[in-house]
C-alpha cells in the first residue's frame, strides 16, 4: 500500500510540473520584455552562450 501512495504521489508531482510547464510556455511575452534586435550595446555579462542571444538569432534567420 505505501508503494501505491508513494506512486501516486510522484505522478501527481509530475503531472503539476507538466501542467505548469505548458502554461508558461503559453503566457506572451510582457511589453518591454522582447528581445532587442541589436546586442552590440550588451554589456550586461560577457557570455558567449547567452540564451538571448542563441534565441533571437534562431528568430531572425
Amino acid at each position: 500500500m505505501p508503494y501505491l501512495i508513494g506512486g501516486g504521489f510522484l505522478v501527481l508531482i509530475i503531472g503539476i510540473y507538466i501542467l505548469f510547464y505548458t502554461l508558461n510556455a503559453k503566457t506572451p511575452v510582457p511589453e518591454g520584455c522582447e528581445f532587442p534586435d541589436d546586442f552590440s550595446g550588451c554589456s550586461s555579462c560577457s557570455s558567449t552562450g547567452c540564451v538571448s542571444r542563441i534565441e533571437s538569432k534562431k528568430v531572425v534567420k
